[in-house]
């Protein structure tokens, strides 16, 4: 079982990275969506947070805007640094399948608003008061279902960024989930060795996966790979769901 499982890790962090090299975004999703279907939630969680750090924290630094970033969103960041660390010991103390569920719903709604192309979260005016209540909305449900995503994305998006821009955000937003997510498992005293070694060992065909979605994103049209990536994700959720009832 544990050779199979190192099989599904390593083809499941292909996948994954590949898509974050096509789109910018994506490893969390992908590879819990995906590992939920074989693991339980609090595990997958465990083995995303490595190549999910790494790959981040090398999105959010590999670009000019970096400072610029920090000094705009910084209270957005603490925000949900603080949501992460109050929400994670929900996924050690609820029913798994509860979080399971959860997770399920967050993909849908985040996959069917994508598919539509639309805006989950209108142009907004206030950003000065919004920003820190979006940052700790998205480290409670960082901490409590690992997803990264709800509502950070929609929000960055109803920005407006400059493309280059958004893409560097979303990796120092996503860099500091994925960081306080390790932190607070180190603290609940999550960590298992051999996943942690796992964990690491998926950094590999993640970052691998990443140069090989930076080659595909070249010859493959992005609107075509992106509606193929939401309709997979809202198919995942619905699954997960059904999942996290029965």
């Amino acid at each position: 079982m544990e050779s199979e499982l190192l099989v599904i890790v390593l083809i499941i962090f292909l996948l994954a990275g590949t898509v974050k090299g096509v789109i910018g975004f994506g490893l969390p999703t992908v590879s819990l969506a995906v590992l939920t279907v074989v693991v339980e939630l609090p595990v997958a969680v465990l083995l995303m947070v490595i190549p999910s750090a790494i790959t981040n924290i090398w999105q959010a630094v590999d670009g000019p805007h970096f400072l610029d970033l920090m000094r705009r969103f910084w209270l957005m960041l603490l925000a949900s640094a603080v949501g992460v660390w109050f929400s994670y010991g929900l996924l050690l103390v609820a029913n798994p399948k509860d979080m399971t569920g959860v997770l399920g719903v967050v993909l849908c709604v985040y996959a069917a608003v994508s598919l539509h192309r639309g805006r989950l979260i209108p142009r907004l005016t206030h950003e000065r008061f919004v920003s820190p209540a979006v940052g700790l909305v998205t480290g409670a449900l960082a901490g409590a279902t690992g997803s990264l995503v709800m509502p950070m994305v929609p929000y960055l998006q109803a920005l407006d960024l400059e493309r280059d821009t958004l893409v560097q955000m979303m990796g120092i937003s996503f860099a500091v989930s994925t960081c306080a997510i390790g932190l607070a498992i180190a603290d609940h005293g999550g960590y298992d060795s051999k996943l942690v070694l796992l964990s690491l060992v998926a950094l590999v065909p993640a970052l691998a996966g990443m140069k090989l979605g930076r080659l595909l994103r070249r010859r493959l049209p992005e609107l075509v790979f992106r509606r193929c990536l939401f309709a997979g994700l809202l198919v995942i959720g619905i699954r997960l769901i059904w999942k996290g009832l029965y």
